[in-house]
């Protein structure tokens, strides 16, 4: 507002001016010279008017007294008059208009300040939403509560969530238990290829034997075996002979020993036989089916698991991984956080109620307030960010807050032919609550 006082002190300095042109022009007086010198009648001055012709001698006086101190009062009350309906203009309550701009050039100065009227507002509006459902198991801050980016909110029941990610951990370890496993078989062990080739060596020998049949010294062999046990029952009967009269012979061991013998000597006559006849064809395929199974196994163990294998099993780690990851940010999701730093303007929860994702969890502000004023065309080569503002509002009655320009519309309002400039007002102490009117002064060069 000094720049607009120092404004109405160069009009005056004007109108004053006019009025003693005009004045001396109308009664033939001189100028007055500023600075106290007297006024000197001019050479060919009318005569003022006076009923019955004659000149009194008040009226004499008076034609000689400069026209400066006849006009002043009259300056000075039209002045006061401008000065009054300036700062009317100026106040928010006369403000009918949304915006409301005044200019004026100070004289040799170069400058001019320009006023509009506005409204705080926040930089941000944040709205919150629950991204999943359940029951509401806690709300932590209440209305108008200033809250930091990170702070809880609120926080839903996250039973089935922690279950959903424990199967997904399991996954996860199955998979990589398959993937170690495979690997591990990618590279045997040179004791493990000594044993599957030791396997396979003696079930081909075991072949080979069932096709040729039993060899002489094999049928030696068996016949030896049935002899011993044909004796060992020879003994056993002449023991169970001695004791047979005895009316617990069926307890004693004797009688044990004879029928171990006896089963003995069965066994020995089937070999015997067995031998003699020649390998059937069932031990044949036994036998050969034992051989393919001894060389599947060296052959895997030669050739280790393939590549592809390996990449499908890679390839199941990675889904399993993903599911887990997906899990963990569902149960992160569970406590509703705040994104930014920010005032509560609203709460739409209550604890134990139900939850759905999208709904409306809070409302924030951010800390930052901006005030948005509509610039004329014609200013805007006046006007760049980081000019500097002050800002008045009728709460803080007494104070002018600093402000600076920190965004220029890109574009005009063809309606208007306005355009949209953005002032942050410097509030540290956040004294400026969004809603109120504020009287914002632009500086301008």
């Amino acid at each position: 507002m000094n720049s607009l006082r120092n404004i109405l002190g160069a009009s005056r300095a004007l109108q004053v001016t006019a009025c003693v042109v005009l004045t001396a022009l109308l009664t033939g007086c001189s100028v007055p010279q500023f600075g106290g010198g007297q006024a000197t009648p001019a050479p060919f001055a009318a005569t003022p008017y006076a009923p019955g012709g004659q000149v009194t001698a008040a009226e004499s006086q008076a034609e000689a007294t400069p026209v400066l101190s006849a006009e002043a009062p009259a300056a000075s009350n039209q002045a006061q008059a401008s000065d009054q309906a300036l700062d009317e203009a100026a106040a928010p309550e006369n403000a009918g208009a949304d915006q409301v701009a005044v200019q004026a050039a100070v004289a040799g100065a170069g400058m001019a300040d320009t006023v509009y009227t506005a409204e705080i507002v926040a930089k941000t509006r944040i709205v919150v939403v629950a991204e999943v459902g359940g029951r509401v198991l806690s709300v932590e801050p209440e209305v108008g509560d200033f809250v930091y980016a990170g702070d809880l909110l609120a926080e839903v029941d996250s039973a089935v969530l922690e279950a959903q990610r424990a199967q997904a951990l399991a996954g996860l370890q199955a998979a990589q238990a398959q993937l170690d496993l495979a690997l591990d078989q990618s590279a045997p062990e040179e004791a493990d290829l000594e044993a599957a080739q030791a396997a396979v060596n003696a079930a081909a020998a075991a072949y080979n034997r069932a096709l040729e049949g039993a060899t002489e010294e094999d049928r030696r062999a068996a016949l030896a075996q049935l002899k011993q046990a044909e004796a060992a029952v020879t003994v056993a009967q002449a023991a169970y002979n001695r004791v047979k009269g005895n009316p617990l012979i069926g307890a004693m061991p004797e009688s044990l020993q004879l029928q171990q013998a006896t089963l003995a000597v069965e066994a020995a006559q089937a070999q015997y036989d067995k031998v003699l006849k020649g390998a059937t064809n069932d031990v044949i395929s036994g036998a050969y089916a034992q051989l393919a199974g001894a060389r599947a196994q060296l052959e895997r163990l030669e050739k280790g698991v393939e590549d592809a294998q390996i990449r499908a099993l890679e390839a199941q780690i990675s889904q399993a991984e993903a599911a887990l990851y997906l899990s963990q940010l569902q149960l992160d999701k569970a406590r509703i956080t705040a994104p930014a730093d920010g005032i509560v303007t609203s709460l739409a929860l209550t604890e134990g109620a139900m939850t759905a994702p999208g709904s409306v969890v809070a409302q924030l502000l951010s800390p930052e307030n901006e005030v948005v004023v509509m610039v004329e065309e014609a200013l805007l080569p006046e006007i760049e960010i980081g000019d500097s503002a002050a800002i008045r509002v009728d709460a803080y009655p007494d104070r002018t807050f600093a402000g600076e320009i920190v965004r220029i519309a890109p574009e005009l309002d063809p309606a208007t032919r306005t355009v949209a400039v953005t002032i942050r007002p410097d509030d540290p102490e956040r004294a400026l609550a969004p809603g109120m009117f504020a009287v914002v002064e632009i500086e301008t060069n």
